[in-house]
């Protein structure tokens, strides 16, 4: 089944990240033919210091505003930030300064907070503290979704689609928190937040599960400004190894949470500081190398969603961290020369991860074609006139402009079917006519003349009457029933009005689509100009026309008496005489004009209401989109700020493809992207009826996608129109001309983002039953179905395959620069030594060709296994695999060249002067000292004992010549019986004084981790490891037992002061004394010197040391207590 997932970026990387992985989970989605988005318990959280998102550099779109969480207000500064955490402990004497210490000098503090940290991790760490609730409040609402019974039955219904089992199996969320090491607000902010989250899933056990995924810097090395990044990420590196030896943290960290409504719980077994599965993602490893930050985002992008879409990939990877971290970093297994950690109780912190596919690229297939179709479609509605003359050589664009609109006006007015220009086009009138009606009144009044006038009673003896009486009595007729007849034809031409105003203006819309799409905004625009001026003449013509019918109905009495003189006896005319009757016809036909002249009266007044309120806008809101998306197109960012890339997006005959569709460098291609135009052009003509070119077939799709589908259209692609019409068009007109309705103004809707028609040629491909659509949806056992394909064509896509997976399995390293001598030298081990393979479902059936080449392929590279390696086939619709590289176990980052590398090489450039080091080191570290030395805390508390045993028996050198460097330590080191000496020039932000040393020598050991790195060897940690062997474990210092109790030194050893440590042809109780004395008496200059501060200097003024002072004085009573406790030397046997 598939897992719930809570994705969490920190930062601008991880929020980058996000984007990629929401982008490619849409596109993969479409492509698998679901409709129903990204599901709901798909979570994903973007935190970062700046009130908005940037990354605008990187082209997947932003993420929606709900999943971002800027941690600043809009109007925020340091100091409110530094004050809305302090002030929460000002009365708190035990634990304000430690607080304090841990966070920037707000005196200090030059940053926008609103746009960022600065590059200082420091602040963004207090950023995060500060908005510590905000953080918990939205991890609560997004797992309270990610949980809830509707989003998880969406999620197993997504997973029934793509055939996942439904074995009611563990359905545990999948946490993965995704930031680098090397910036200011992510560096400085995951470890916290992962914290806070944690702290507020506490009562479900995935809680101490989560996964991460921190970006080296070297993924920054091409960026130019990275002066803050190697100091940023020793700190960063440091901090997270002490966390992830640690199941609690300070007391001070602990309040800083507590006090904030976080109330976390830690001192279990699987308790840490951080994420229980870190990995370290660089930008390169022995076999691929990503061009910038962008492209690693890209595949770390990629392969999560894969992750994220396949229940394979899901157990796999939970199955191989909870193995990674236990049965392959046992001490037995796994050395770890550091010194750094105890391998009986921890593991080395950091694995990396690396990635390859092999795929048919379907989803960038989508993605080219959408673009170009887009930019196809925006092309031509911006540029249709000048497509023979882009550079305006033979006319000029106006001049161009015009002679379309000359060419297409009068069929463009036709098929408005508001042609009302002449006598023989009455499109509007003969619309609003209802002939039917019409027709059935004229009868009416005529049959009912006929029959009233004919009575017997009404007529002479003859059977007639005179002219003058049959004159009156017909007028009178026509008199007295036409308004009755007449307001049935009002009625009905009412009815007409209707439907004319409710239809016309979507068929106008739709009309003027179908134009821009051939013509473009600027002839349509012009052609509706036209159209306005000609309706203005049409609409005075119609009332002239209107007022001469009405003159025609007032000269009935005159006509009827015309008809009536053709009778040859005027005085006693008979109702059966012809002259009768044509006089009856005319009553019908002064029935027809009042009809007509209402009629015009109704059009005209309809006309011109639609010219003014109606085709009056169109034009200008058309004439405006063409300036906006014309703008858009040029502009230098996106409507949503990121970098505009249509310039890149392939034109409608482009035949080449643009570079950002080449695959990464650990991405195998089944269909080269060379071949998209190809293959982009056989489906556009496949997409159309008969057997058009494909510049004529294009056109004709273009038009559909730029007209669109309407709302009533059983496509599942969803709706849209070119020109949308949000508030329709009601005008005042009625067919009685004492009503008026109330009038609505119409507005008007044409997209001016370009990646509006992105989205739009996605739904058109996307379409059941259409070319594009089975293209796009394709899936690896349809594109090598043997029965279905011809065999030279099955033979060539089978070979490519095989070479692909090879290949894809060659670059599928974990994606971290290794060091190799060091990796011997730390672990015993070789690069790619025990690396894990995870694979997404393979979809071949077992018997069939492709298994066949597939296993033979595995065979080869060495990954195949009988135990297991069936299992990695199962029947799932995909279009391609992935192939996730683990590295077999856990590494320690003095290893990584990604991690290390251009950390010393940022350090060597910046540590020559006092200034220097101090901007190496500014707001870098952000937390006390003890929760950022890279050692587990019996390592830390041995060197601790171990620097006091090492003073006392005079082991410790110093060379204070140095000047600018300042003091230059060394400890005497047994192994070389020569000073092993600490780094030089010490980490601090300025010289160190001798009372500080203690605590400068411990924050210096994240130096000589990467001092290593420079050295290829361990040997810039042997004065630590020296310092750890002389601290011993608490009660067994067995060298300072040595002494004490037999007086002999190692050979070589310096001899240490009598009045230190006494001397060697003394005795067990006076060398025990002398020590003794000495170590209380450094207690005491410890207590004056360092924990005893004055309450006038600022606490940012403080030695090193003093954030240490419990761990020191501990160390040092024990010692103490260790020293008083030693007797003479008893075998035990």
């Amino acid at each position: 089944m598939l897992r719930p997932f809570l994705l969490i970026g920190v930062g601008g990387s991880g929020g980058k990240t996000l984007r990629g992985i929401k982008y490619q989970l849409e596109l993969k989605l479409q492509q698998l033919g679901w409709e129903g988005g990204i599901p709901a318990a798909w979570r994903f959280l973007h935190f970062d210091t700046p009130t908005v998102q940037d990354g605008m550099e990187y082209q997947a779109p932003f993420l929606p505003r709900q999943d971002y969480r800027g941690l600043v207000s809009t109007a925020a500064t340091f100091d409110i930030v530094h004050g809305s955490i302090t002030s929460a402990h000002a009365t708190n004497n035990a634990m304000r300064h430690d607080i304090e210490r841990q966070l920037p000098d707000p005196r200090l503090v030059k940053v926008d907070v609103t746009k960022g940290a600065g590059q200082y991790r420091a602040v963004g760490r207090a950023v995060a503290l500060a908005a510590t609730k905000e953080i918990a409040q939205a991890a609560r609402l997004a797992i309270g979704k990610m949980n809830d019974a509707e989003s998880l039955a969406e999620l197993q219904t997504l997973g029934q689609r793509l055939r996942a089992r439904d074995d009611g199996g563990d359905g545990s969320p999948i946490v993965i928190v995704i930031s680098s090491v090397a910036g200011g607000s992510g560096a400085g902010q995951f470890l916290d937040i992962i914290e806070i989250i944690k702290s507020t899933a506490k009562q479900y056990p995935w809680s101490n599960q989560f996964f991460s995924m921190l970006y080296a810097p070297d993924v920054f090395d091409q960026l130019s400004v990275t002066a803050g990044m190697p100091g940023n990420a020793l700190a960063a590196i440091s901090e997270t190894m002490n966390g992830f030896w640690t199941d609690t943290p300070s007391a001070a960290t602990l309040e800083l949470l507590r006090t904030k409504g976080v109330a976390p719980s830690y001192g279990a077994a699987m308790d840490r500081v951080g994420a229980a599965y870190p990995f370290i993602v660089g930008r390169s490893n022995s076999k691929v190398t990503f061009e910038d930050q962008n492209a690693v985002y890209d595949a770390v992008a990629t392969s999560l969603t894969a992750w994220m879409i396949d229940e394979r990939v899901q157990d796999d990877m939970i199955a191989y961290s909870s193995g990674n971290w236990q049965a392959r970093s046992a001490a037995n297994v796994l050395p770890d020369n550091s010194g750094l950690m105890s391998p009986a109780h921890h593991s080395p912190p950091f694995s990396s991860i690396g990635f390859g596919r092999v795929t048919l690229g379907r989803e960038r297939f989508l993605e080219y074609s959408a673009e170009r179709f887009a930019r196809s479609a925006i092309d031509r509605m911006l540029f249709a006139h000048a497509e023979e003359d882009p550079q305006f050589e033979r006319m000029t664009e106006r001049e161009y402009i015009e002679k379309s609109a000359d060419s297409e006006y009068q069929r463009f007015l036709r098929e408005l079917r508001l042609n009302e220009e002449t006598a023989e086009h009455n499109d509007v009138t003969d619309a609003l006519r209802d002939q039917s009606t019409l027709d059935l009144i004229k009868a009416e009044l005529q049959r009912g003349a006929d029959d009233e006038l004919a009575r017997p009673e009404s007529l002479d003896r003859q059977g007639g009457t005179d002219i003058t009486t049959w004159t009156d009595r017909l007028v009178n007729e026509f008199t007295r029933h036409s308004p009755r007849l007449l307001q049935r034809d009002r009625e009905a031409r009412q009815r007409r009005l209707d439907e004319w105003t409710r239809t016309m203006p979507g068929h106008i819309l739709e009309t003027v689509s179908r134009y821009v799409a051939q013509d473009g905004l600027p002839v349509v625009t012009a052609m509706l100009r036209r159209l306005e001026r000609g309706l203005k003449g049409t609409v005075d013509a119609l009332r002239v026309e209107a007022r001469q019918h009405e003159e025609w109905v007032g000269t009935l009495s005159s006509l009827v008496s015309d008809e009536l003189r053709t009778s040859a006896n005027q005085q006693s005319i008979r109702p059966d005489q012809e002259a009768v009757q044509f006089a009856i016809q005319r009553l019908g036909q002064a029935l027809e004009w009042s009809s007509e002249a209402a009629l015009r009266d109704s059009a005209w007044a309809l006309l011109a209401e639609l010219r003014e309120t109606f085709l009056g806008p169109l034009a200008d809101y058309l004439d405006g989109s063409h300036t906006a998306l014309l703008q858009r197109v040029h502009s230098r960012k996106t409507s949503d700020d990121r970098e505009n890339a249509y310039e890149f997006w392939p034109r409608r005959v482009d035949e080449t493809v643009p570079r950002k569709y080449s695959p990464a460098p650990n991405e195998r291609m089944l269909v080269e992207p060379e071949k998209y135009p190809a293959e982009f052009q056989k489906l556009v003509r496949a997409s159309v009826d008969g057997d058009a070119k494909y510049q004529d077939a294009v056109l004709r799709v273009l038009a559909d996608q730029l007209v669109g589908v309407s709302p009533d259209s059983e496509s599942d692609a969803g709706a849209w129109s070119l020109v949308g019409n949000p508030r329709t068009w009601k005008p005042t007109v009625t067919a009685d001309p004492a009503v008026a309705n109330p009038a609505q103004r119409a507005s008007f809707e044409l997209a001016t983002d370009p990646e509006v028609y992105v989205g739009r040629a996605r739904a058109w491909m996307k379409r059941d039953g259409t070319p594009f659509a089975a293209y796009i949806g394709e899936d690896l056992l349809g594109f090598f179905d043997s029965e279905v394909l011809p065999p030279d064509v099955f033979a060539a896509r089978r070979d490519r395959y095989r070479e692909q997976l090879q290949a894809a399995l060659g670059a599928s390293e974990p994606l971290v620069k290794l060091n190799p001598a060091l990796l011997r030298a730390v672990h015993g081990k070789a690069i790619n030594e025990d690396t894990s393979l995870v694979f997404s479902s393979i979809p071949f059936r077992a018997g069939t060709e492709m298994y066949e080449v597939t296993k033979g392929v595995l065979g080869q590279m060495g990954v195949w296994d009988d135990a297991t390696s069936e299992s990695w086939f199962q029947d799932q619709k995909v279009d391609g695999i992935e192939v996730f590289a683990m590295s077999g176990f856990p590494y320690e980052p003095i290893v990584m060249d990604s991690v290390m590398e251009p950390i010393a090489r940022g350090w060597l450039a910046q540590s020559n002067t006092q200034d220097s080091r101090e901007a190496f080191w500014k707001f870098k570290r952000a937390r006390l000292l003890g929760e950022s030395i890279p050692a587990d805390p019996r390592a830390i508390e041995s060197m601790i004992r171990g620097w006091y045993v090492a003073k006392a028996l005079g082991r410790l050198a110093v060379d204070a010549s140095q000047g600018e460097k300042g003091p230059k330590l060394s400890v005497w080191d047994p192994a070389t019986r020569a000073l092993a000496d600490f780094p030089h020039p010490l980490l601090s932000e300025r010289n160190a004084r001798p009372a500080d040393f203690p605590g400068v020598v411990l924050q210096s050991l994240a130096i000589a981790m990467a001092l290593c790195n420079v050295d290829g060897t361990l040997a810039p940690l042997a004065a630590y490891r020296v310092l750890i062997s002389l601290g011993g474990s608490r009660g067994e210092e067995t060298e300072l037992a040595e002494w004490l109790q037999t007086g002999a030194l190692p050979t070589g050893a310096p001899v240490p002061e009598s009045s230190r440590a006494g001397s060697a042809d003394g005795d067990l109780a006076s060398r025990r004394s002398a020590v003794q004395a000495y170590l209380t008496a450094e207690l005491a200059r410890f207590d004056s010197d360092i924990v005893q501060q004055d309450d006038m200097v600022s606490v940012y003024d403080y030695p090193v040391t003093w954030e240490m002072r419990e761990q020191f004085r501990e160390a040092l009573l024990g010692l103490v207590s260790s020293v008083v406790s030693t007797g003479p030397r008893d075998s035990g046997v």
